[in-house]
């Protein structure tokens, strides 16, 4: 393939005859294929943007710019950004060479994305300076989530956030050396809303890692939900598989996942997945490569951090070392990132709200330890990629008041307004609750921690979160029985809320509680009135379904 594009030949909408051009609001939404996150750039409108076309392509003496379109609030553009998104169409699957000439518009920070929003350059230009970057990029079939069958990669995707694209030139590049990615939710290719900011945009590191390996071809197989074992089930490592070849690299990481499951844990399931994983790699003539899992921002309080991978990366370095495969120990980096950092600061790596999941400025951080141990254990080339400060905005955005369009995610609590809703709260509600209102993840692993409590309740998994996650007033279990059924007070629910809300944020000191609270839940019980979550005269009232929601609600994680 040999194509190549100036901004002296205008700035054209893609057009599937002609087979490239530019993005615009009214092309994504007038072709279906380009909404698909898995194939397009990565760059998703806002929901309550959906079918409003947001920007336009114009072209200025700098090259190609976007152009907000009169539709998008002018708030929702402060500090944020709009990409220039140009598309080309490919002939085959195969490893693309890019030539990215891009030109400094307002002088300040550029950013430079390929394929599915993975990051190739960012710097800073003047107003007018140029820079030409190059780019490897993969064209291969993906499974789309949600979806059973893989659809073929056909374009290569540029897209520009804050600068013009001047130029465009694409070949062929068959001897490029391939580093395919498997792995989860942590390790993907996410996707950003728009109006675009670095802090409000979930990112995996693996679609970080092309600004720090230049010289080798990022293909990434990750996907949001997998495990050891539906990487395989759901089709994802047969395209891997089948495209290996001698020479290749493939890192392994999993883990967040394995863990909600019995049959994955990390002696078990997991560890007898990726030993086979690593044996198929090599029989292939390609590098495996094993990676810890990504260390939650996961915090008993304050004080005191709360490792819940700790057994999965201990697997994988054991794993390593029997099979003699290098281990790129991204769980204790982060871990010691996090824990240097501590609860509030650490946020700053993180989508806001979320502690698992990094932001751009996160996963870029992740990817320059992957990048830098990787070229260690293989003796690659690694680019000194510069330090990327997080900043501002940090919030995401939010609809407008008079927005008409239902919100895609409901509210995690309506159940307990509509189902029940005068009925008091049990104990094993209370912790389902608790575990939504805090954003812990439910598991499908119970150990048998309680006499009353047996591995085929539903509620199972559910204690077993509350338990690795200290939820659980020791005086509920002190005969060794939790009693899930039994009715909770406002205070025997808080007993269990806001422990787990300190290890989420800064909780106000608490004001003096009724004598007749229970002694275990007297702090927990001032800290929620102090935060006007309840009133102290409700503290031993039996607590209502409804009650318990509306408490959830205004604790705000």
């Amino acid at each position: 393939m040999q194509f190549r594009w100036t901004s002296a030949g205008g700035a054209a909408p893609y057009d599937p005859k002609t087979g490239y051009g530019f993005v615009t609001g009214e092309v994504y939404n007038a072709v279906p294929a380009l909404r698909i996150p898995e194939t397009n750039s990565g760059f998703l409108p806002l929901w309550w943007y959906a079918g409003t076309p947001m920007l336009t392509v114009v072209c200025t003496p700098y090259g190609a710019e976007a152009r907000a379109t009169a539709a998008v609030r002018e708030s929702d553009l402060a500090g944020r950004s709009l990409p220039v998104w140009f598309r080309a169409d490919t002939p085959a699957e195969g490893v693309y060479r890019a030539e990215i000439t891009v030109t400094g518009t307002q002088g300040g920070a550029v950013l430079v994305f390929a394929g599915r929003r993975r990051l190739v350059w960012r710097g800073t230009l003047a107003a007018g300076e140029r820079r030409t970057v190059t780019a490897l990029c993969d064209v291969f079939p993906i499974v789309p989530r949600g979806q059973g069958d893989a659809v073929p990669g056909t374009a290569v995707s540029v897209a520009v956030v804050g600068g013009a694209l001047t130029a465009l030139t694409l070949t062929d590049a068959p001897e490029a050396r391939r580093v395919w990615v498997c792995g989860d939710s942590t390790v993907t290719d996410q996707t950003a809303e728009l109006p675009y900011a670095p802090g409000t945009s979930y990112s995996g590191w693996g679609q970080m890692l092309p600004v720090y390996l230049p010289a080798e071809c990022i293909t990434n197989h990750a996907h949001s939900g997998l495990t050891t074992e539906s990487f395989l089930s759901e089709g994802h490592w047969a395209i891997v598989r089948s495209r290996l070849r001698a020479g290749d690299i493939c890192l392994f990481q999993f883990g967040h996942n394995d863990q909600k499951l019995a049959h994955l844990q990390a002696q078990g399931g997991y560890t007898d997945r990726l030993r086979t994983y690593l044996k198929e790699t090599r029989a292939a003539g390609a590098v495996p490569v094993l990676v810890t899992p990504l260390a939650r921002n996961s915090w008993r309080d304050p004080a005191h951090y709360n490792d819940l991978l700790a057994d999965f990366a201990a697997a994988v370095k054991t794993l390593g070392a029997e099979e003699a495969v290098p281990v790129l120990d991204l769980h204790g980096y982060a871990m010691e990132l996090v824990r240097r950092d501590g609860l509030e600061t650490a946020k700053r790596w993180f989508y806001p709200g979320d502690f698992t999941h990094t932001n751009d400025y996160g996963a870029y951080k992740m990817a320059g330890f992957v990048a830098h141990a990787l070229g260690e254990a293989l003796h690659l080339a690694v680019n000194d990629a510069p330090d990327w400060t997080p900043a501002p905005p940090n919030r995401p955005l939010t609809p407008p008041a008079d927005c008409s369009i239902p919100a895609p995610e409901g509210d995690p609590f309506a159940d307990y307004d509509v189902t029940r809703p005068k009925e008091t709260l049990t104990r094993a509600e209370a912790l389902e609750l608790a575990i939504k209102a805090l954003k812990l993840f439910p598991i499908n692993v119970y150990n048998d921690l309680y006499a009353d409590v047996v591995g085929h309740e539903t509620y199972a998994g559910t204690v077993q979160c509350a338990a690795q996650n200290h939820l659980i007033p020791p005086e509920w279990v002190a005969d060794g029985c939790l009693y899930p059924a039994k009715a909770v007070t406002c205070a025997d629910f808080l007993a269990v809320l806001m422990p787990g809300a300190a290890g989420r944020r800064p909780l106000a000191e608490p004001v003096p509680v009724p004598d007749a609270v229970p002694p275990y839940a007297r702090r927990a019980a001032g800290q929620a009135v102090a935060e006007q979550l309840t009133a102290a005269e409700a503290l031993n009232e039996p607590l209502r379904r409804s009650a318990a929601a509306a408490i959830c609600r205004g604790l705000h994680i």
